[in-house]
């Protein structure tokens, strides 16, 4: 809460008694709140900001898909995509004539939001899904844009045509260009944004874009695996190894998984966390895809296994 409201509500004392820490100047949080939670720094972004301002970015998406998803799956928008260690700051859209105090969790942009393009969901004034995914697009950096995007569409919240329709109607807005390049980048199908990281990479390096969590069939038509990304013209895998890939058990069954794969004739190059994390690291793993690539397109084989 902000002072103003604790003064106005008769609280004030709380704010003295330990009830409350200071997350800036004028605005306090209930001892034991996680400033890093995704909830929490939405509410502190909202609570002081003026009526006129629309949550969007990550926070709106986050919003949208929470009603997707059923009660135990947990949301993918976190604000942390970029980088786990710094967060993204909540993103506030105010009309041009508003004034708005700086705050380090939040972002302001000022621009017009029609009334058509907002909506209220849990007491939250949040850009719709369409306008969420076009200011997603054209303010994030690429890879981060792209993988949001993915996301959209996995969650069936998103037309890329009508996304790639809008960012060619505001082609003068900051960020359009960039924009319509990652929707022309994206893809269905994608289950994280691992997935979509690697699948950048895997153009970067100067690939054709793979299909995302293709099904591999043997010549029988026995099922073989499910991969993350598959280049099915001359069977490359791309698989990315995240944390529940750590324990022995699964690490064994990775293994015995990568050589039934590897029995058909393809190639599987795998990907870690370690692999994304600096540009040193992802132009070396492009390296390594590059020279799975030469491997793959002697041995790809007609007729021994089939991808969908």
């Amino acid at each position: 809460m902000t002072t103003a409201q604790a003064r106005a509500f008769g609280v004030a004392r709380l704010l003295r008694d330990g009830s409350y820490i200071r997350a800036a100047r004028g605005l306090w949080m209930v001892v034991g709140s996680d400033p890093a939670d995704p909830g929490t720094r939405v509410l502190l972004a909202t609570t002081a900001a003026p009526d006129d301002a629309v949550v969007g970015g990550w926070a709106a998406a986050r919003v949208h898909e929470r009603r997707r998803l059923g009660r135990s799956e947990v949301p993918q928008f976190d604000g942390a995509w970029g980088s786990p260690d710094a967060p993204e700051p909540v993103l506030l859209l105010v009309p041009p004539e508003t004034r708005l105090v700086a705050r380090p969790f939040h972002r302001v942009v000022r621009t017009p939001v029609a009334a058509a393009e907002r909506e209220r969901v849990d007491g939250i004034e949040v850009t719709t899904p369409l306008r969420t995914a076009f200011d997603l697009a054209r303010l994030s950096p690429l890879p981060q844009a792209v993988a949001a995007i993915d996301r959209l569409r996995a969650l069936r919240l998103v037309d890329p045509d009508q996304l790639a329709e809008l960012l060619e109607e505001r082609r003068h807005l900051t960020g359009a260009a960039r924009g319509r390049r990652a929707v022309a980048l994206s893809t269905d199908g994608v289950e994280s944004r691992q997935e979509s990281a690697m699948r950048l990479l895997w153009c970067e390096a100067g690939l054709r874009p793979p299909t995302s969590n293709a099904v591999i069939r043997d010549a029988r038509g026995g099922f073989v695996a499910r991969v993350d990304v598959l280049d099915p013209d001359v069977g490359l895998v791309g698989e990315y190894d995240g944390a529940v890939h750590a324990s022995a058990q699964q690490r064994s069954s990775d293994a015995a998984r990568q050589q039934r794969l590897e029995r058909l004739g393809l190639v599987v190059v795998r990907a870690t966390a370690a692999d994304l994390a600096t540009r040193a690291a992802r132009a070396e793993w492009c390296r390594l895809l590059r020279d799975a690539h030469r491997r793959a397109e002697p041995r790809a084989s007609a007729g021994a296994w089939s991808a969908r």
